[in-house]
């Protein structure tokens, strides 16, 4: 903007000075004007697609209940995990949910007293596009330490039992997502121990189970049952979005974060199309 000031200036100087400009000067000028014009406005263009691409890689990955792994954990972050995980748990009991928010709105309140705010948006959204349980155990894995995952796994056994009971969809969510979360029963506080039977652990833990290649699809977001070309479509964006040289301008944690999930998807690329 400021060279664009400067020609204009210089232009309306000659025009109207005591220095009459040539016929050659005018066209030149003219010529500088408008490719300065034409630059400006192709970059507003460029700007705008590529954000707009932006947009869409994320949001088509919370569509399809895929945590994106460019969704760091910060508290803020942590607190739309709890909303969407809360949303997972609610929906295993439909006929008792408008029970069950107002446990989970004063909880977040207490527990996230800095971040907290009626996110009715984040419920909604949730509500419709229910994050899958691997993407949740997967990104928890890899963000969380074990302090926050049990205070997830008991956050959502709350919100089970607040209408009274944990039903069998319940318990088995709970029980299959605290095997992927690498916990045991014992982490359940003793109220919700006493609903979740040793039994019934052994029985959902057998299904919570998934081989190292299932792994490997959920460190890139995908079913097990994606395609080699979207495994393939999938690994291109994810090594353009976590690539070091994205980062250099971050502080020295973010860039070792971000480095070491440019070589998780990596090694899960190579493992699924080089078994």
């Amino acid at each position: 903007m400021l060279e664009l000031n400067s020609v204009l200036f210089y232009i309306g100087y000659r025009s109207t000075g005591n220095v009459q400009m040539s016929d050659q000067e005018r066209f030149w000028a003219a010529i500088m004007v408008a490719a300065i014009f034409i630059g400006a406005f192709g970059y507003v263009i460029y700007k705008n697609l590529t954000n707009k691409g932006k947009e869409e890689d994320v949001g088509t990955e919370w569509d399809r209940g895929i945590i994106p792994l460019n969704f760091l954990p910060t508290t803020e972050n942590i607190y739309e995990i709890f909303i969407a995980s809360a949303c997972a748990i609610v929906i295993r009991d439909l006929d008792n949910y408008y029970m069950k928010f107002p446990y989970i709105d004063k909880y977040l309140k207490n527990n996230f007293e800095h971040n907290y705010y009626y996110a009715e948006e984040s419920y909604a959204y949730s509500m419709r596009h229910v994050v899958k349980i691997n993407s949740l155990a997967d990104w928890s894995n890899r963000n969380l330490k074990k302090g926050w995952k049990v205070k997830l796994i008991n956050f959502l056994a709350g919100i089970a039992l607040y209408d009274g009971g944990i039903n069998e969809e319940e318990q088995r969510y709970l029980l299959a997502l605290m095997a992927k979360l690498n916990l045991e029963i014992t982490d359940f506080e003793t109220v919700y121990q006493e609903k979740l039977t040793q039994k019934n652990e052994r029985k959902y833990r057998a299904e919570a189970s998934f081989s190292r290649k299932d792994s490997f699809y959920a460190i890139l977001g995908l079913d097990k049952t994606a395609s080699v070309e979207e495994v393939k479509a999938t690994y291109r964006r994810l090594v353009k979005l976590t690539h070091p040289d994205r980062f250099m301008n971050e502080s020295p944690e973010v860039q070792k974060e971000m480095s070491e999930k440019f070589r998780e998807i990596q090694t899960a690329y190579e493992s699924i199309v080089n078994p």
